[in-house]
């Protein structure tokens, strides 16, 4: 093999193209704010859960439904422990050894196949073409843990997540956690959505036309196919109805929104043109060595009419969300602070006092651009803990997301 036939080999395995957190799939929002997210819910009953299987000296199970390019198995073993101090290397709450088997379930082929050559070479992982309200679950069970992120079930009717979820607690042993989103019903991503009329409006025509970040596919040309949408209201009816099947050995212990102004849709402005391009915005704030425009980050909330109640949200996590901001812009540029809400809740104190600190730290470093590498990260998770705060579960966001547990 020549030296010319070893860089054309590396050039074909893929490492070698040039990756950026500003656009595709795995953009900085999905990485930094949309996993991080997820694991920071799903981290007290995953933590609780480790612990007792660890007395009994027994491992994990996983099984991801619509599990694509085996993304579950990243998300799972990289969520941190919130108790870790700086100075140890590895803070996970799943060990390395601890996760003894995992099975991923998709029908998708082109994603199987990314899977199986990211992840074939493991023994205690599995990827089978199936769907997955079709799998056998007592096959190779009982497992610990359950997943079906990123809307894997807003592909199925309501009586299909009931059979589900139902299934999933009687095989399953006491402890088991169930993690599940659906898209949300109230997404300001698609306001002109908003319906009442939940009985006949349950699904909306969804289009993955933001993977054209450069403009060149027409909205003609992209198809679109239906996913269920879904509220607080319709998660609790069928929450109830699988909990009645089950026999009642299923709890829901979480539900709360994801992504309320920084969902992909938020770019396309496809369904809403109020929309602003803020997730564009939050993957520059994450982006190293980029400084990015402020005056671009501050929200411009249009209401829906008739809904006050979400409205109510929006507005609020809107205010404080420009508050923030703000402030923060202030404190670098060195300007005058913004005079106080009339309501400052709690996360927004905390989220001003920590952006103070940061800038007061970028000011002393003299190595790199403090800016790009401290103060804009920063602001972006702090952005992302007043969701967290003031989110309230409606599916006022691109992802409801819900956490139940089996208990028996």
């Amino acid at each position: 093999m020549t030296e010319l036939d070893v860089y054309n080999e590396a050039l074909q395995s893929g490492l070698y193209q040039k990756r950026t957190g500003l656009l595709g799939k795995y953009d900085n929002v999905r990485c930094f704010w949309e996993d991080a997210e997820l694991g920071l819910y799903l981290r007290p009953y995953l933590k609780r859960l480790v612990a007792r299987k660890k007395e009994c000296g027994e491992g994990l199970h996983l099984l991801d439904l619509g599990c694509g390019s085996g993304d579950g198995f990243e998300f799972i073993t990289t969520i941190n422990d919130s108790k870790s101090l700086i100075y140890e290397h590895n803070a996970k709450v799943i060990e390395p050894d601890m996760l003894k088997f995992y099975q991923g379930i998709d029908i998708n082929d082109g994603l199987l196949g990314q899977a199986q050559a990211i992840y074939g070479n493991k023994e205690n992982m599995s990827f089978i073409r199936s769907d997955f309200n079709d799998f056998d679950l007592g096959a190779d069970g009982p497992y610990e843990l359950y997943l079906a992120n990123y809307g894997s079930l807003s592909h199925n009717t309501n009586e299909q997540t009931i059979e589900l979820l139902s299934n999933i607690a009687r095989y399953s042993q006491d402890g088991a956690l169930i993690m599940v989103d659906w898209l949300g019903r109230y997404s300001y991503e698609w306001q002109t959505l908003w319906t009442k009329d939940l009985e006949h409006n349950q699904w909306m025509d969804y289009a993955i036309s933001y993977i054209h970040s450069d403009g060149g596919a027409k909205q003609s040309e992209v198809i679109c196919f239906p996913l269920r949408i879904m509220g607080r209201r319709e998660v609790l009816h069928i929450y109830r109805q699988a909990k009645r099947k089950a026999g009642g050995v299923i709890t829901l212990r979480k539900l709360a929104d994801r992504s309320s102004f920084v969902g992909r849709h938020m770019d396309t402005a496809q369904y809403n043109p109020c929309c602003q391009p803020l997730r564009r915005v939050v993957n520059s704030l994450f982006e190293p060595g980029l400084c990015t425009n402020l005056d671009e980050a501050l929200v411009v909330y249009v209401p829906g009419d008739g809904f006050t109640e979400v409205n109510a949200y929006y507005q609020r996590f809107a205010d404080c969300w420009n508050y923030l901001v703000t402030y923060t812009r202030a404190l670098v540029d060195g300007g005058k602070l913004p005079e106080a809400l009339a309501e400052m809740p709690l996360p927004l104190r905390r989220a001003t006092s920590v952006m103070k600190g940061v800038v007061r730290a970028a000011a002393r470093i003299k190595i790199g651009n403090a800016r790009t590498s401290l103060v804009e990260p920063q602001l972006g998770y702090c952005l992302r803990e007043l969701e967290m705060k003031l989110q309230r579960g409606q599916g006022c966001g691109h992802g409801l997301v819900a956490i139940f547990e089996v208990v028996k």
